[in-house]
């Protein structure tokens, strides 16, 4: 918990002038303290505070991240607005999940053989278990299977007329055919039936009960053949899956040769894969003789984290439509999750994104509290936890809605406000209320900024709720070259731009929560890529926090390719092409 004594002692050796953190300690602003000068201090102040080292980077499942939350809440609490939580804690909580870490001492891999032949293997030696099969016990006799490619319209198909339920299955990695111009599988290209993800998911559907993959030949020629990380594909569960050296297959293949269609016995992976390239023919058939024992234990690791709610309640008639304002508040700790310069060491600070939106939601707060006169609607104020992992806070706050969605005429979404560039603001969604574009002249007219107001509604926080039907404005300055670096720092920041840019959303703010009917919610299209786009686009929102095997949809972009073919919230992605 941050305490106000702690606060003062941070501030008072910086260049951030005391002044502005005493409005926020001592009570309600005075018109002194609302003076361009005073409020750039204050929100300075704040940037520069969730910032600064002591806050880690704001990472979830560290300090610095609740102490991030504790300094909105405070904040909150000391400028009048009261608990959006039942409890009066301010805090929505959920949990997150970090990461899937392997506990290697309680994970065994054992291959019994013929004649009473047992090899315990040695983990990170011989073998890697590996997290996209989770946690699980298995015991079964091995079939070697191919590839593990079920592919009948390349007429190709390890699993014809083959029963493989219950068996542990042998594969190798990849496809055949690799580097053949003329092969079904494209040859110079990779195809989905590559994947690993596409391996796990024909394994499952052949009820199998755990598997065992080796690297191809073709790939590792001249190279050294590498276990694949623990967690190098991902997580899963319910298939045990473990990667084994070319080395120790090739050990097994000696004592029980694979079959070739002449009935040449195949002691090798790379003779395997030789005879499977020249025949295009399966040869999938038990391991004469062998069998394997799994007892794999994957941990999950997760970490509690909470949104921030404070609330002003309205007044009148409209008093129980909702008007909500919020900006995530995490970030990425010390990477190298999310950046773009992986260094566990080098701490992300974060400035722009996101101490920029979380310091104008706390500064709009205060202004909006110290008015004489209540809002016509209620005014919700977030800070959203985990967005760097997913926009996992603000697809749970839509999940279990402390408000009803139904009365939530708008959300106001801010996210990296930090770097003002000739006065140019983005607008993405400035069209999803139909009376929006007239809202956000009206409110220029002060700040003459120049306002792009075409920016659509790809990602950030505000998606989900515009997914709901809610007329939704993410407010944004643009990316820069520190972007989800260790250079996003507070010194880098255009502390008068975040004001300006604050001024003319309060402005905004007060025309929307005054409307005498809600805004008309409309569906914005999304801007053709331009020349030189060069990505691949899809359209969906991914539910970065499920560990279903595939990619779990939350949200299809209107007029996107998913869209057009079907794809809809819930669904799973296991396989494109």
């Amino acid at each position: 918990m941050i305490r106000h004594s702690h606060l003062l002692n941070f501030l008072a050796g910086s260049a951030v002038a005391l002044s502005g953190i005493c409005a926020l300690l001592t009570g309600p602003l005075t018109a002194a303290d609302n003076n361009n000068a005073a409020v750039v201090e204050r929100v300075g102040g704040d940037i520069q505070y969730l910032a600064s080292e002591e806050l880690q980077g704001r990472a979830p499942g560290s300090d610095g991240l609740q102490k991030a939350a504790d300094y909105m809440r405070d904040a909150f609490k000391e400028a009048g607005l009261t608990s959006g939580v039942e409890d009066g804690s301010f805090y929505q909580p959920f949990q997150v999940s970090l990461e899937t870490r392997l506990v290697k001492e309680q994970t065994v891999l054992v291959l019994h053989g013929p004649d009473g032949k047992t090899l315990k293997l040695a983990l990170g030696k011989d073998y890697q278990a590996l997290a996209i099969g989770g946690s699980g016990k298995a015991k079964a006799e091995i079939v070697f299977a191919g590839y593990g490619i079920s592919a009948p319209d390349l007429k190709y198909d390890d699993f014809k007329e083959a029963d493989v339920a219950g068996k542990v299955l042998l594969v190798i990695r990849r496809e055949p055919q690799q580097g053949n111009e003329k092969s079904a599988f494209d040859g110079k290209k990779t195809t989905p039936f590559s994947y690993i993800r596409t391996k796990v998911r024909q394994a499952r559907e052949q009820k199998a009960a755990a598997v065992l993959f080796v690297n191809d030949p073709h790939t590792t020629k001249g190279k050294k053949d590498e276990l694949v990380p623990a967690t190098g594909f991902g997580s899963g569960k319910g298939l045990p899956f473990a990667h084994l050296t070319q080395k120790l297959v090739n050990e097994l293949l000696a004592v029980s040769p694979v079959t070739a269609v002449d009935d040449t016995p195949l002691k090798s992976v790379e003779a395997i894969e030789m005879q499977i390239d020249e025949h295009y023919q399966p040869l999938t058939q038990t391991l004469a003789g062998w069998s394997a024992e799994f007892d794999f234990t994957f941990e999950e690791i997760t970490a509690d984290v909470a949104n921030v709610i404070g609330v002003i309640e309205g007044e009148g008639p409209l008093a129980n439509e909702t008007v909500l304002i919020g900006a995530h508040y995490d970030h990425l700790g010390y990477g190298p999750f999310g950046s773009r310069r992986p260094n566990p060491k080098a701490l992300h600070p974060g400035a722009d994104d996101n101490a920029t939106g979380t310091a104008a939601v706390v500064e709009l707060a205060r202004r909006f509290a110290t008015r004489d006169k209540k809002p016509a609607r209620r005014m919700v104020f977030m800070g959203f936890s985990a967005e760097e992992r997913g926009l996992i806070g603000s697809n749970y706050y839509v999940n279990a809605p402390i408000f009803p969605l139904q009365d939530t005429v708008a959300m106001i979404n801010f996210d990296m406000i930090g770097r003002l560039r000739k006065d140019k603001l983005i607008i993405n969604g400035g069209r999803s209320g139909k009376e929006f574009p007239a809202l956000l002249d009206q409110a220029n007219k002060n700040e003459a900024l120049q306002l792009d107001k075409g920016g659509t509604l790809m990602g950030g926080d505000h998606f989900g709720f515009y997914q709901k039907g809610i007329p939704a404005v993410h407010f944004f300055t643009g990316l820069t070259p520190d972007y989800h670096t260790p250079d996003d720092k507070f010194e880098n920041i255009n502390v008068p731009g975040v004001v300006r840019t604050i001024d003319f959303c309060e402005q905004f703010l007060n025309a929307v929560v005054a409307m005498p009917t809600r805004a008309e919610y409309v569906k914005v299209a999304r801007a053709p890529r331009g020349a030189g786009g060069g990505m691949a686009y899809l359209g969906v929102t991914p539910d970065y926090s499920s560990s279903v095997d595939g990619l779990k949809v939350t949200g299809v972009n209107d007029d996107s390719p998913a869209a057009k073919g079907g794809l809809q919230a819930g669904d799973i992605i296991t396989r494109i092409g």
